[in-house]
């Protein structure tokens, strides 16, 4: 593969409570045993240091040369790759797929997912983290007439798709996917103002986290779900395909596609 020269954005692991990291790692903590992870978009593995640490297996999929050369000691097994173009070559080997914070970079998500879903076992998950365009901050700038794109956070300039809630739901649809469940994060004010850190400031960012529960479609920053393939939808798929194209159905969900 051509090497791909580091263009994005650098991020690190967030630690303040509630953001997508803390949900993606306690979405995973909660199975209570060790899983086999497809992690896509490690970045330079800051997420794949803490699920290496905790005893999970993992294969990663970066596509920037850079971030992979770091992410790699983290993982069993490793991939260099654009994701559009990555061919999944497993089938009905992982426990989760993790997409954290790394479908609005890419042009066609569904597929993408599509692509990803042979590579579950049955009782597998896909992880999902996206940014909400609809946040109350991205709506008042439209109001004032502005949309402009920044390093970082939800017009980080390297996206390609944005996401509203009804639109997470549509695409995981499309993609064959049920979703089992959908959290809010809270804007990183932690970042943002750093002192706010402090203890003493915990009562706020827990009134904060209340108003996006209570919001989300508004106040929250992103998403992030978890969900299973939808087999029957899958199912039918492949019918209607073998049908149209006169080959015999092969129905398996390692199969599936």
């Amino acid at each position: 593969m051509r090497r791909q020269e580091s263009r994005l954005p650098h991020y690190s692991l967030k630690r303040f409570k509630y953001n997508s990291h803390y949900w993606v790692l306690k979405f995973l903590s909660d199975a209570g045993h060790p899983l086999r992870i497809l992690d896509v978009g490690t970045a330079d593995g800051y997420l794949g240091a803490i699920l290496k640490g905790s005893g999970h297996s993992l294969v990663g999929v970066e596509q920037d040369f850079e971030a992979a050369e770091r992410a790699r000691p983290f993982y069993d097994s490793f991939h260099v790759a654009d994701i559009e173009d990555f061919e999944f070559p497993y089938r009905g080997e992982f426990d989760r797929i993790l997409f954290a914070d790394v479908l609005e970079h890419v042009r066609d998500p569904i597929l993408v997912l599509k692509r990803s879903i042979p590579t579950l076992k049955k009782t597998g998950e896909l992880i999902v983290s996206l940014p909400n365009i609809a946040n109350i901050i991205i709506r008042l700038n439209l109001l004032a007439g502005r949309f402009d794109y920044c390093e970082r956070g939800i017009l980080d300039r390297t996206h390609l798709r944005f996401f509203t809630l009804s639109g997470v739901k549509r695409m995981m649809e499309e993609a064959s996917c049920r979703i089992l469940e959908v959290v809010p994060t809270p804007l990183p004010v932690q970042l943002v103002v750093p002192v706010s850190e402090k203890k003493i400031f915990s009562p706020f960012h827990e009134a904060h986290y209340l108003l996006v529960r209570l919001w989300k479609t508004l106040f929250a920053y992103q998403f992030v779900l978890r969900a299973v393939p939808n087999i029957a939808r899958i199912d039918k798929a492949q019918a209607r395909t073998s049908n149209e194209s006169g080959a015999p159905n092969h129905p398996g969900f390692a199969g599936s596609c």
